[in-house]
C-alpha cells in the first residue's frame, strides 16, 4: 500500500463502490482514484448514474448501508484516512470539516422548521455556542448568502427555488468546513438565478477559504467554477487534468462526445452530435473500455482489457489507447 503524502489536504485512492439488490451487484464506482489541493474545485462531470453522487457520499460516508459498500479504497482528509473512523468520529467530521450542498433544495430542507433553526441545529451541533448566539450567528448566515436576517423564522415554502438553495449553502458554510461537496446546486434553478447561486458560491469559497467538489454534468458550471476536471463514465475516471486541459485539449473519445453534444454560440446554423447508444448496464460492464460500444474509434484492443491511465503531458491523464487521435504503437 503506497504511503500518504500528507501535505495532501483531500486524496481518494483507488474507490471502490456497489450496490447489491436481490442477486444483482451494480458497479457503481470503480477504482476512482484524484487529488483535491486546499483551497482549490475539482469538477467531476459525467452523464447521469456515472458514479458522481456515490463518490460525494463515500467521502461523507453516508451511503445507505446495505445496500452500497464500499469494498476497497482509501478516503485521506487532512492526513486522515475517513474510512477507518467510527460512525461517532464521523459525526463531527460531517458539518464541522465537511459539508454538503444536495441536488435539490425542495427536498434538502424539512418543511415543519424554520429556516433559520435549521441552520442553528447544525451551529449548535458542532459548537458549543449557547442558543441565543447560534441564533445571531443563523441570522448572520442569512445575510451572508443574501437573505434578511428577519427571515429567519419562515418556513421553507415561503422561499422560491433559488432562495431555497441559499438557505441550503447557508447551513453548509454555517460551520466554515474545510470541504464542501456541491451535488448539481443548480439543476433545479433557472438560468439567471443559477449564474447567481454559482458566483455566491465561488465568492463563499474564498470568503471561508474552503475546497469544493462541484458535481455537475454541466460543462458551462464547470467553466466558471473549477480549477481542475475529471471527466467520469461507468463509474471510472477516463480524463483528468486541469481545466485548460480538458477544454483546450480534449483527447478521450468520451471527453469529445461531451463537447460536440454542446450548441455553438457562435450563431453556426450545424446540427449537434450527440453521442451514440446509452451508458452500459452497470450490472455488466464491458470487459475493456466502458466506453467502447458506443466509441466510434474503438479496436479490438479496446474491448478485450482494462485500459489505465496515462499521463499524455504533464498532470493530463487520459484512459485511452488512442493519444492525440492516433493509436498508440
Amino acid at each position: 500500500m503506497a504511503e500518504h503524502n500528507k501535505e495532501e489536504f483531500l486524496s481518494v485512492s483507488n474507490l471502490e463502490v456497489v450496490y447489491t439488490q436481490a442477486r444483482r451487484v451494480v458497479h457503481a464506482v470503480n477504482g476512482v482514484s484524484f487529488k483535491v489541493p486546499k483551497g482549490s474545485t475539482l469538477g467531476l462531470v459525467g452523464e447521469t448514474g456515472a458514479g458522481k453522487t456515490t463518490i460525494a457520499k463515500s467521502i461523507m460516508r453516508i451511503l445507505p448501508d446495505p445496500p452500497a459498500k464500499i469494498l476497497q479504497g482509501e478516503i485521506y482528509l487532512d492526513g486522515e484516512n475517513l474510512l477507518n473512523k467510527t460512525e461517532n468520529e464521523m459525526l463531527d467530521v460531517r458539518g464541522g470539516k465537511i459539508a454538503m450542498i444536495f441536488q435539490d433544495p425542495m427536498t434538502a430542507l424539512n418543511p415543519l422548521i424554520t429556516v433559520g433553526d435549521q441552520i442553528l441545529e447544525v451551529l449548535l451541533l458542532h459548537n458549543s455556542y449557547s442558543r441565543e448566539e447560534g441564533m445571531k450567528r443563523a441570522g448572520e448566515m442569512l445575510e451572508t448568502v443574501g437573505i434578511p436576517a428577519e427571515r429567519y423564522g419562515e418556513y421553507p415554502h415561503q422561499f422560491s427555488g433559488g432562495m431555497k438553495q441559499r438557505v441550503v449553502i447557508a447551513m453548509a458554510l454555517a460551520c466554515s468546513p474545510e470541504l464542501l461537496l456541491a451535488d448539481e446546486p443548480t439543476t433545479a434553478l433557472d438560468v439567471t438565478i443559477q449564474a447567481q447561486v454559482l458566483d455566491l458560491i465561488n465568492d463563499l469559497k474564498v470568503k471561508f477559504q474552503t475546497s469544493m467538489i462541484l458535481i455537475t454534468h454541466d460543462l458551462g458550471v464547470i467553466a466558471q467554477t473549477c480549477d481542475n476536471v475529471a471527466v467520469i463514465y461507468a463509474g471510472s475516471i477516463v480524463e483528468s487534468g486541469t481545466k485548460e486541459d480538458i477544454f483546450d485539449h480534449p483527447t478521450h473519445p468520451y471527453t469529445n462526445g461531451l463537447f460536440d453534444s454542446l450548441p455553438s454560440m457562435a450563431g453556426e446554423d450545424e446540427m449537434l452530435h450527440p453521442i451514440a447508444g446509452m451508458p452500459p448496464d452497470p450490472t455488466d460492464l464491458p470487459k475493456g473500455c466502458a466506453f467502447s460500444p458506443r466509441c466510434p474509434h474503438a479496436v479490438d484492443a479496446c474491448r478485450k482489457g482494462p485500459v489505465p491511465m496515462k499521463e499524455i503531458s504533464p498532470g493530463h491523464f487520459c484512459a485511452c489507447i488512442r493519444k492525440g487521435g492516433e493509436l498508440d504503437g
